[in-house]
């Protein structure tokens, strides 16, 4: 993700890597830039949580919000 963007009050905003992570600078300060998809990438539970969601949506294991109110409500979650 390298990129260059100018801001309209002229500050430009420019994106890097270093040391195998991400960074952006804005008006000469350095910024990390934060991703937490990264960690839950590499949490073996949530994976395997993330997988089992994957399958049941391939199965048509769906819920609307409306229904998952309910089941709040009723204690059944």
């Amino acid at each position: 993700m390298n990129f260059s963007l100018k801001a309209p009050d002229g500050t430009v905003i420019e994106s890097y890597e270093k040391d195998h992570k991400e960074f952006i600078r804005i008006a000469g300060l350095e910024y990390e830039v934060y991703n937490p998809v990264d960690e839950l990438d590499s949490d073996p539970e949530i994976k395997q949580m993330i997988e089992a969601s994957e399958k049941d949506i391939k199965q048509g294991k769906l819920y609307s919000t409306d229904d998952l109110i309910e089941m709040v409500k009723r204690g059944e979650l």
